[in-house]
């Protein structure tokens, strides 16, 4: 079977399946290379044991987007290393090319997100005052862009996936698909350096308008190298989608997408490094588990008559809890009787 995109090989037979020992690799295979079965295997033991490490993370810190995000990105790493450990055996089996292909090009998309997801709660530790944009802002542009981006390199996948080989013109078409989406990718974690270098110099400005609330979280050493692993994974993710990038617009017989030694370096490394600082300093981690639920924003805005009951629901408990103080010292006084009596009351007075 020829790879997808080539021209047939002078010599041709249609419907004779390729085998290592009857057909040339370089000539016949979906990529011109036996991918590394020592390589692709290690990268997959890592992926498995960062996202084991990102589900206990998340569960400890209560991280529940970042870890959600990370374990999808993972999952799809994970699928496509697969993927490539198959290709060693059979590198003329277009679905295995195909699952390495299709999920190493998506997996980073969700790596971006958690990415994403963390600059609002920056935004809200430093203070939102500081900000010129709100932390929902931040997260509602650049998930959107995101799933753009998703949605066009799954599409595009797709097409270049479903079409049989000799329909050059589909093929192209899925190909410059997934390029285009990557390219999103690419704008997207520009904009986000470009906006979170903006960020770092007001805070740097006005440090006598930071919030003093959570001056304990980002004087902390832990949170200082929690932004220096985001500037860490967020440098090698658009290394990454760069390389990506260039590598499909050259199409599958280009010389970067037959390179296994520039995909383990700019892709598989850079990724497995992004993902490691994502765990090593993981946000629950340096934020702290308090921290993190204290700079949680709504996504959504709340109207101001949802925000007075929340108020008045709030004023009623404190009210309760007040009340229920009140009486076990005046029990403590010796006055047993009057528990029951002021409990009720207080009760009755925040219905």
């Amino acid at each position: 079977m020829p790879l997808v995109g080539r021209e047939d090989p002078e010599g041709y037979v249609e419907d004779f399946v390729c085998t290592l020992a009857t057909c040339d690799v370089h000539q016949w295979g979906y990529v011109r290379y036996i991918p590394s079965f020592g390589g692709n295997l290690f990268f997959l033991v890592l992926i498995i044991i960062y996202a084991f490490a990102q589900i206990w993370l998340g569960i400890k810190y209560r991280t529940s987007s970042v870890c959600l995000c990370m374990l999808a990105g993972l999952g799809l790493e994970c699928a496509g290393y697969i993927g490539r450990i198959l290709l060693h055996n059979n590198p003329f089996y277009q679905p295995y090319f195909m699952l390495y292909l299709v999920s190493l090009t998506l997996g980073p998309v969700f790596f971006a997100a958690a990415i994403y997801l963390c600059l609002g709660r920056i935004v809200v530790i430093f203070g939102q005052d500081i900000s010129w944009l709100k932390p929902q802002t931040y997260t509602f542009v650049f998930v959107a862009c995101d799933v753009l981006s998703l949605l066009i390199v799954a599409i595009g996948g797709v097409i270049a996936s479903i079409v049989p080989y000799t329909n050059q013109t589909m093929i192209d078409l899925g190909t410059n698909i997934m390029v285009a989406g990557l390219a999103i990718q690419v704008a997207s974690l520009t904009a986000f350096t470009v906006i979170g270098t903006e960020f770092a110099l007001r805070v740097y400005k006005n440090k006598h308008r930071l919030n003093l609330a959570c001056a304990d979280i980002y004087t902390s050493r832990r949170f200082k190298l929690f932004l220096g692993g985001l500037t860490l994974a967020t440098v090698c993710v658009f290394t990454r989608s760069v390389f990506r990038a260039v590598e499909l617009s050259d199409g599958f017989t280009g010389h970067l997408a037959n390179d296994e030694v520039s995909f383990m370096i700019l892709d598989g490394a850079l990724i497995m490094i992004a993902c490691g600082a994502f765990t090593l300093l993981h946000p629950g981690y340096c934020f702290t588990k308090a921290g993190w639920a204290a700079a949680s924003y709504p996504f959504l805005k709340k109207s101001e008559k949802k925000i007075a009951q929340d108020e008045e629901r709030n004023e009623k408990r404190e009210a309760r809890k007040q009340t229920i103080r009140e009486a076990k010292e005046m029990q403590l006084n010796g006055e047993p009787n009057v528990v029951l009596t002021v409990v009720k009351e207080g009760s009755e007075n925040t219905t």
